[in-house]
């Protein structure tokens, strides 16, 4: 996450896709899209997996 100029604390709001690929590789990007969403893939097998709701 980007940090603020005046002060140390971490600034909540998100960082463009530009300025991303200012400081990696395109390929690094796309690397890390896919990730996410295999990850969000998984996640919402476990939340809709019935196993233990009887």
């Amino acid at each position: 996450m980007p940090k603020s100029r005046e002060d140390n604390t971490v600034d909540p709001r998100s960082v463009t896709d530009k300025r991303i690929l200012e400081e990696y590789s395109r390929e690094e990007v796309e690397a890390w899209r896919r990730e996410a969403v295999e990850r969000h893939q998984r996640w919402m097998e476990v939340m809709h997996n019935q196993y233990g709701k009887d």
